[in-house]
């Protein structure tokens, strides 16, 4: 087996991608404490953003001090963007004469290619960057980021994931933490649908998603417990209007997969302008609303909209600030929706 590349001098690990920006710093100190045999040779600093003289001080006082053990010594500095212009300067000139046997890593999230100290670590090291995915790459991301925790995970699995607990790529460090707890939960077996949603936790703007899927498989029971669950939310945008916009975008989806013979994944999802994950579950639910249940859907979707018309706002003056008759009229709707 050939020997692993020998450290640099320095290394910036940066990027907007946090999980991997962390696991790449962790492996960097576990290598250097593994080699060296002892976490002596390792030390950190997070730069403080209301003290950054005082961080650089320190991090420039640890250049200069010789190591307390034999093997390579780490010096981490956390939160390097913090650092101002005229500071990286200072460890840009420490960077020209590099102490040896030390390595000196620098994460940040930001830092642009033409900056002083970017340019000194690409030329004496190596920049090691991890951005978040496109949107659309994210169940790809969500596949890879389960590979390095050893566990497989199909990409119909990590789109559920994704449909559940949010698909923004600014919020990877939460889809994380739900990915974290589904392979705990399966004890090392692959993870299921059904596993994401015994154990993942639903985000408040993906929540009416699940409400969605409930009464697309005309389940009253849970329908009406997520209804329940989005109002105690008390996320504004799932209030009576704002779900029912959503009932009747669904119902409509709804009518028109129905109208789709023999369609596939692929075609309904061009033919409906859905995601291919949402005209999957479309084609299943249509199964479940014939011609007469879609009509009775529109009626009740109708009634309830001719209720919520002409209605003032929720005021500070509604109970709890809470108008418990536009909730009566939605929950009468869905209740002839699913009868």
């Amino acid at each position: 087996m050939a020997s692993p590349e020998l450290l640099r001098p320095a290394y910036l690990i940066v990027g907007t991608d946090r999980p991997k920006v962390r696991t790449a710093v962790q492996r960097l100190r576990a290598r250097v404490i593994r080699e060296s045999g002892s976490d002596l040779n390792v030390l950190s600093f997070e730069v403080d953003s209301a003290r950054t003289a005082e961080s650089l001080q320190q991090v420039l006082d640890a250049t200069a001090a010789p190591s307390l053990a034999l093997g390579m010594r780490l010096i981490l500095v956390l939160r390097a963007d913090r650092f101002r212009v005229a500071q990286r300067k200072q460890l840009v000139a420490y960077l020209d004469d590099p102490m040896p046997d030390t390595c000196i890593a620098f994460e940040a999230e930001k830092m642009a290619k033409d900056d002083a100290l970017c340019k000194a670590i690409a030329k004496v090291g190596s920049v090691l960057t991890y951005d978040l995915p496109k949107k659309w790459e994210m169940a790809k991301w969500v596949v890879g980021r389960a590979r390095e925790h050893k566990v497989r995970l199909s990409r119909p699995v990590a789109e559920h994931l994704l449909a559940r607990c949010g698909a923004d790529p600014s919020r990877s460090e939460r889809i994380e933490r739900e990915l974290e707890k589904l392979i705990v939960y399966c004890h090392g077996k692959e993870p299921t649908e059904a596993d994401v949603d015994a154990v993942c936790t639903p985000d408040d703007d993906t929540a009416i998603f699940d409400l969605m899927d409930a009464v697309g498989h005309r389940d009253r029971g849970r329908s009406f417990a997520l209804l329940e669950a989005l109002y105690a939310s008390g996320n504004p945008r799932n209030d009576a209007n704002g779900v029912l916009y959503s009932l009747k975008r669904h119902v409509e989806h709804l009518d028109a997969a129905s109208q789709l013979p023999h369609a596939d994944q692929s075609t309904a999802a061009k033919q409906l302008g859905v995601h291919p994950f949402t005209a999957k579950k479309l084609l299943a639910q249509r199964e479940h609303f014939d011609r007469r249940r879609i009509g009775r859907a529109y009626r009740a979707l109708a009634e309830a909209e001719a209720g919520l018309r002409g209605r003032a706002p929720v005021t500070l003056e509604s109970v709890g600030g809470v108008n418990d008759a536009d909730r009566l009229v939605i929950e009468l709707a869905l209740a002839r929706m699913l009868a």
